[in-house]
């Protein structure tokens, strides 16, 4: 559930975030999904809770469905993608990436290349432990929410 929190949309409590929050990729962006530096790629998106071997697997099959299919990754982003507004990045074609689980599980059921190269076995059973994950989440009273709330009366 914390990996999502770090992939602010917006300006972060402390006014400024080193993960990313959309989908590009640039020359020396330290705002991009992709950082690219001294010919080589830097992947900014998974965190510590990550598992490693699915998330280089995913990483290798969608590189070889670009390839496959001959899919160009667009245009070098320059800009800062935290200083842009929302508007502007639809309007530039840089998708967000998921903010939550919820909407990272749905991202990748509706992913059928990613997930065929997976198995689809493994990806349906990932899917459905994730989602009950994320519904748990969702229905558990948090300390926030009681501080912000309950504490007032």
């Amino acid at each position: 559930m914390n990996s999502y929190k770090r992939l602010v949309v917006g300006e972060s409590l402390s006014g400024t975030t080193w993960a990313p929050a959309h989908i590009g990729y640039g020359d020396n962006n330290r705002t991009t999904l992709v950082r690219v530096a001294h010919s080589r790629l830097e992947w900014r998106l998974p965190d510590a809770s990550a598992n490693p071997y699915l998330a280089l697997a995913g990483v290798i099959a969608a590189g070889l469905d670009g390839v496959e299919r001959s899919l160009s990754p667009g245009a070098p982003v320059a800009d800062d993608l935290y200083e842009l507004m929302l508007a502007e990045l639809r309007v530039r074609g840089i998708a967000q990436l998921p903010q939550n689980l919820g909407e990272a599980v749905a991202a990748l059921e509706s992913d059928t290349s990613l997930g065929e190269a997976l198995g689809s076995a493994f990806t349906a059973e990932f899917c459905r432990f994730k989602r009950m994950e994320w519904v748990e989440y969702s229905r558990a009273v948090h300390a926030w929410e009681t501080e912000r709330y309950a504490d007032r009366f």
